[in-house]
């Protein structure tokens, strides 16, 4: 056994986003988005827990020399205007951008007259966002249209000291929010916003646009994906073997884990990814079982304690979003996708004929697997390779063998 030196690095943090020291192993990452933002707006894609959040917040926590950064989160936006009061809001709740304020006596009138009376009544604390969001949404009503005070505010933002960036986390789930509810009116904003962003190549304002969804190839079925052809694309990567190794003995020595030489490795190999969430997930439980059996971590411990704890009923809640996401987004592809996922779990890669006649199989028409495939893309449940497809992780696919896969039986 060699017993862990004092604890330091990245601590376990299983679920919310992480920072500071216990984001660890991404400062390529962050350099070369600071990188890419010199150049214009970019779109940040990785998907959901592979640290997009935390990635995005600590280019917010740690702005380079001249940057003002502003973080949040439009998951739940279902309309412009809803964008337009959560923008808003985070504007004025930035200490650093208070000045913006001292611009709106200069402002067109719609602007000042909408921002002044609910700037003196509220003011501008964190601690008073909701208040804020409330009391912008009340004095908005049903008055200005959104695309004029929005690019009046941007407008202002353009005037602010030095450089800002603005940071919205789930850009791409607010875009299919608006596709889902009036695919019209979502294309319009799509447009508008992709002039914003033009009149403004040269300016001080940047966007940085992440999502757990990735939105192109929903854009692309539409004859759309020009509308952010503009932005620079940043895919969120999981991380390499030896660095996923070297990130999971640095966690279990922040722990203070006792463990034997080759459970780092171990980790990592059964669980086939390296995503840090998965992996934080599988470290967690088999600590606890370490701790209940009041000894160090052992290689063959990791394959009993993934296979019952991490995949069983325990964390089944954890990762059903897998699951749900299909019922809740993919409407009459629903079937379809289940069909090529459970295919996937008995054999993989498969090429896109066999998958078409898997959903023949199925009862369903195989004209829309191209269709089918682009959401589950999108969503990152597949990779494609041309014309082959599989699971995107180890993990995801032993969670659906687990529990969603009605082929489990003829494993």
């Amino acid at each position: 056994m060699a017993q862990q030196r004092e604890a330091r690095g990245p601590a376990n943090v299983v679920g919310a986003a992480v920072r500071g020291n216990d984001f660890w192993g991404r400062s390529d990452d962050v350099a070369q988005v600071w990188r890419q933002l010199e150049r214009g707006s970019v779109l940040l894609t990785a998907p959901r827990r592979h640290g997009k959040s935390s990635l995005m917040h600590a280019l917010a926590d740690a702005p380079r020399d001249g940057w003002t950064v502003e973080y949040f989160d439009v998951e739940y936006v279902q309309t412009p205007r809803e964008l337009l009061v959560e923008l808003t809001a985070a504007v004025l709740a930035h200490d650093r951008l208070r000045t913006v304020l001292d611009k709106v006596k200069q402002a067109p009138g719609q602007l000042a007259r909408w921002l002044g009376g609910v700037v003196s009544d509220v003011g501008l604390a964190r601690d008073k966002i909701g208040e804020l969001k409330i009391a912008l949404r009340d004095g908005l009503g049903d008055g200005p249209s959104w695309a004029e005070l929005t690019e009046q505010l941007l407008t202002l933002l353009d005037h602010a000291d030095g450089h800002v960036l603005l940071v919205i986390d789930e850009f791409p789930m607010m875009v299919g929010n608006f596709l889902d509810r009036e695919q019209a009116d979502a294309i319009h904003f799509l447009k508008w916003f992709r002039a914003v962003r033009q009149r403004r190549g040269g300016d001080r304002l940047r966007f940085l646009l992440g999502g757990s969804v990735n939105i192109e190839p929903r854009l692309e079925l539409l004859g759309q994906q020009a509308l952010l052809a503009d932005l620079e694309r940043f895919p969120l990567r999981p991380l390499e073997r030896s660095d996923a190794e070297a990130f999971v003995a640095a966690v279990l020595e922040a722990e203070g884990a006792r463990h034997e030489i080759g459970v780092a490795a171990e980790i990592v190999r059964i669980a086939d990814c390296g995503v840090p969430f998965f992996l934080q997930v599988l470290i967690s439980e088999v600590m606890a079982e370490a701790r209940r059996q009041r000894r160090g971590l052992l290689v063959p411990d990791i394959e009993p304690i993934y296979q019952d704890r991490v995949l069983g009923p325990g964390n089944r809640a954890r990762f059903s979003h897998y699951h749900s996401r299909l019922k809740e987004h993919y409407g009459p592809l629903e079937e379809p996708a289940r069909l090529v996922l459970d295919a996937l779990v008995l054999d993989q890669p498969l090429t896109t004929r066999v998958l078409a006649d898997a959903v023949a199989r199925g009862g369903e028409s195989a004209a829309v697997l191209d269709e089918t495939l682009a959401l589950l893309e999108s969503d990152y449940y597949v990779d494609r390779d041309g014309d082959r497809v599989r699971f995107a992780n180890g993990f995801l696919r032993s969670w659906w063998m687990r529990h969603a896969a009605r082929s489990r039986g003829r494993l």
